[in-house]
C-alpha cells in the first residue's frame, strides 16, 4: 500500500463559492415552491417518470418530501467529502509535489457535481408539481437532458484534467 502525502490545504475559489451559492439557491427556491404550492397537490402524484419523461408511476405528494431529504442528504455528504480531497481515490502517480493540484481538482469536481445535484433534485421537483397539477403533461426533455449532460459534461472534464497532472 502506498503512502499518501499528508494533507494539502486547498481552498474554494470564487468559482467554488458562486456554484455554491447558485446550487443552494436553486434548490432552496424548490423547497419555497414545494410550500406554496403543496394545498393545491392532488392526493396522488407522479412519483416515476419514463425514458419520455412522461407519468407512469403515482403516489403520495410526501415523496417529494422524500426527495428533498435525498437531495439534502447527497448535498452534505459531497460537502463533506470535498473539504477532505485527501481521502478521495487517486492514480498512482499522486505524490508530495502533485498532492495540491490534484486535490484542488478533485475539489472542485466534487463541488460542482454537487450543486448540479442539487439543481437536479430542485428541477425534478419542480417538474412533478407542474406535471400534478396539469400543466405539462412530462418533464421537460431539454431540462432533464440539459441537467445530465451538464453534469457528465463536468465529470469528463474532471477526468481529463486529472489526466494531465503530471
Amino acid at each position: 500500500m502506498t503512502n499518501l502525502p499528508p494533507r494539502v490545504e486547498t481552498q474554494p475559489t470564487k468559482l467554488d463559492r458562486l456554484s455554491d451559492v447558485v446550487g443552494i439557491g436553486v434548490f432552496i427556491a424548490s423547497v419555497v415552491y414545494i410550500i406554496l404550492k403543496w394545498s393545491s397537490l392532488p392526493d396522488e402524484v407522479p412519483i416515476h417518470f419514463n425514458a419520455a419523461g412522461e407519468a407512469d408511476g403515482y403516489g403520495s405528494p410526501y415523496v417529494m418530501l422524500l426527495l428533498t431529504a435525498i437531495g439534502a442528504g447527497l448535498w452534505a455528504l459531497l460537502q463533506f467529502l470535498e473539504r477532505h480531497p485527501e481521502w478521495h481515490n487517486y492514480p498512482r502517480r499522486l505524490n508530495e509535489t502533485n498532492a495540491k493540484e490534484f486535490y484542488q481538482s478533485s475539489r472542485t469536481l466534487l463541488n460542482r457535481i454537487k450543486n448540479l445535484s442539487l439543481i437536479l433534485f430542485a428541477f425534478l421537483n419542480w417538474e412533478t408539481i407542474r406535471v400534478a397539477l396539469g400543466d405539462t403533461n412530462s418533464l421537460s426533455k431539454f431540462g432533464m437532458y440539459g441537467v445530465f449532460i451538464l453534469i457528465f459534461g463536468v465529470l469528463i472534464v474532471g477526468v481529463v484534467r486529472q489526466q494531465r497532472i503530471k
